[in-house]
């Protein structure tokens, strides 16, 4: 019998198991990080407990992770392939199982495992094995052959970009290469798609895939196609230019492909024939190519992450879309638009935002850009009351983190009184003593150290809300 207790065994092997685990509370805070997961997410353990979801991954799409799916609905997803950024601009993709933590029919929390593509690759002595294996086949979220979105689907009220998408309109036709710019969640996609349903093009295949979302030498394969005997295990397979033929090829954050594929793609572009991997037959393609950069193009270039000549060649229609915060206007538009989708989905009222939320909306930097917007639209319409007016403290928790930091930065600026000082500090502490009791007054004042009637008589003072 070993001489350990239970507990001290399961320490032992979260922390030297090569698979990532993490434990999330049903307030979406990271309670548990293992080192192996650290590896596969660019972080110290000690960055991330306690710390929310969206603090950490402030794009994230909630309606495609599995971890926000499990935590709605209870059940467990095994082996989905999720790729994403992290707030330091570190791109992620492995393959996710997420097991609920479920007490009295109650959702407390996520068991989250997560393994890095990589390392599973390296488990396979070929693509051929990387091909038939489950786990990695079923890769639904980088590749995509369904084109769904067009000009109108793009809400703006921006003129720049409204005058664009009448020039998008009648250029799409031509049949040009295109290059999309534009930070992540600023909706690139759907112009990719927009493009390709306006023009001749519209009824043969739209194929999209991530260039990010690929291990490095899995990419060649994947786009060029590979000849039977060509590696050990190689069999004779389509390229994605061959299934796009006649079509559109929609290459996702191309500044992530490595110099040599940038090169052949160049050489591609510039012929109209592609070889596929370990074949000598050349063949001919007919396809439409539309990339994206996430970077400026001419930052990429400097760097030498693109190479010039794939930029000018590719460049023939060059398309920047704005961030959030370079078109304000949008922001109280989007908003409105969203407010009034996410309520119609959610089959609840249309929620008023207070105007404390809307002027923090406006002067936020929102770096997830609109899908960053949609997250927190959808996130405050599932957690309010139906009737609430929408208030500063529904937010996520990773913004009211953000506005007390930047509270805490200009705490002695901005006062023309000692009384001004001191209100405006009571008034922090009340509102985060709130916040951490989800604003039971009873519990706040007990937390305090303070008689009820006087905590309502500071909130009714300080104006909290």
């Amino acid at each position: 019998m070993i001489g350990v207790d239970t507990k001290t065994l399961l320490q032992i092997i979260t922390e030297n198991i090569d698979i990532g685990i993490a434990i999330i509370d049903k307030d979406r805070y990271i309670i548990y990080y293992n080192d192996a997961m650290g590896e596969i997410e660019g972080f110290d353990s000690n960055e991330v407990v306690n710390k929310h979801i969206l603090d950490l991954f402030p794009s994230i799409d909630m309606k495609n992770s599995s971890l926000f799916r499990c935590l709605k609905t209870g059940k467990p997803i095994y082996n989905d392939l999720q790729n994403y950024i992290n707030k330091k601009g570190k791109k992620i993709f492995s393959v996710i199982t997420n097991i609920p933590i479920i007490e009295d029919g109650e959702v407390l929390g996520v068991i989250e495992f997560a393994e890095d593509i990589n390392r599973i690759e390296k488990l396979y002595k070929s693509v051929d094995n990387w091909l038939n294996y489950p786990k990695i086949n079923n890769m639904n979220s980088s590749v995509d052959i369904i084109s769904y979105y067009n000009f109108d689907d793009f809400k703006t009220c921006n003129k720049s970009l409204i005058n664009l998408i009448k020039k998008l309109k009648k250029v799409a036709s031509y049949g040009s290469n295109v290059l999309i710019y534009g930070e992540t969640g600023t909706g690139k996609e759907i112009f990719a798609q927009s493009i390709h349903n306006a023009s001749s093009r519209k009824n043969k295949p739209f194929i999209a895939q991530n260039c990010a979302a690929i291990p490095e030498n899995l990419l060649e394969s994947i786009l060029f196609g590979t000849e039977k005997g060509s590696f050990t295990g190689a069999i004779t397979k389509e390229g994605l230019f061959e299934q796009a033929n006649g079509g559109t090829l929609f290459l996702d954050e191309l500044n992530t492909l490595p110099a040599y594929l940038q090169a052949k793609l160049l050489r591609v572009l510039q012929e109209g024939y592609i070889r596929r991997v370990g074949g000598n037959e050349v063949r001919k393609v007919n396809v439409r190519v539309i990339a994206t950069v996430n970077e400026d193009p001419l930052e990429l270039i400097e760097s030498q992450r693109l190479r010039q000549d794939l930029f000018f060649r590719l460049s023939t229609l060059y398309i920047r879309i704005p961030p959030l915060r370079e078109r304000k206007e949008d922001i109280l538009f989007l908003t409105n638009y969203f407010v009034d989708k996410y309520s119609t989905l959610f089959n609840v009222p249309a929620p008023k935002l207070s105007k404390e939320v809307l002027d923090f909306f406006v002067n936020y930097d929102w770096k997830g850009n609109v899908r960053e917007l949609i997250n927190v639209i959808e996130y405050v319409i599932m957690t309010v009351e139906d009737s609430e007016e929408i208030q500063i403290k529904h937010l996520p928790a990773y913004l009211l983190d953000y506005l007390n930091r930047k509270e805490e930065s200009t705490e002695y600026k901005n006062f023309d009184s000692y009384f001004d000082l001191v209100n405006n500090f009571e008034r922090k502490v009340i509102l985060k003593a709130l916040n951490r009791n989800k604003w039971n007054v009873s519990k706040t004042a007990k937390d305090l150290k303070i008689k009820r009637q006087t905590l309502q008589n500071k909130i009714k003072k300080l104006n909290i809300k």
